[in-house]
């Protein structure tokens, strides 16, 4: 009688071990259908941006083409959350008629005056010592009469709530050696 119980229940053991083992299987086949969805949701939403940012980028110099503007900025009024990083862009026109070279900088108002920027670098400013940072290409472009080119720029926004006064200062040189201010648009970056 020992020896019959002991049988029942090893097949008992076994029949269990199976059932586990069909469960981790089927656990690891969702895992994985989940992890592929999830990661076809990035992708997805990775092209999407990529499109936007060559779509806006397309706008920008068409804008630069048809008018006489020299500077030309998507838009006077971004809303962020604190801290929030996003990517914009900006286009410059050349309208001299021979080749420059030229420069875009970024400055804001600490309740004062404007402050400059240094590419990828924090910068605290204004009374509630507020942090954002901006990265671009700083560097010298040379561009023919008539030429455009679009410029993106990755930015952090304040770190306090507030509304904020930036400026994008486009400066000019014929040797790239002395500089002046070729335009300049202001825009508001708005931290909630």
């Amino acid at each position: 009688m020992v020896k019959g119980w002991l049988g029942k229940n090893k097949r008992g053991s076994l029949n269990l071990s199976i059932e586990a083992i069909v469960i981790v299987v089927i656990a690891f086949v969702v895992l994985g259908l989940g992890l592929g969805f999830v990661k076809g949701q990035f992708e997805q939403i990775t092209d999407t941006s990529s499109s936007v940012q060559t779509q806006i980028a397309e706008q920008i110099q068409e804008d630069l083409r048809r008018s006489n503007n020299k500077l030309s900025f998507p838009s006077n009024d971004l809303t962020y959350e604190t801290k929030e990083e996003d990517v914009q862009a900006v286009g410059i026109k050349n309208t001299n008629d021979q080749s420059k070279f030229f420069k875009l900088g970024f400055q804001v108002n600490d309740g004062t005056a404007f402050v400059d920027f240094e590419p990828g670098v924090k910068l605290t400013f204004g009374s509630d010592s507020a942090e954002a940072e901006i990265l671009w290409d700083n560097s010298a472009q040379n561009l023919a009469a008539g030429d455009t080119q679009v410029i993106s720029f990755s930015l952090v926004s304040p770190s306090k709530q507030g509304t904020y006064l930036y400026k994008a200062v486009l400066e000019e040189s014929e040797d790239g050696a002395t500089w002046e201010e070729y335009d300049s648009t202001t825009f508001f970056i708005k931290t909630s």
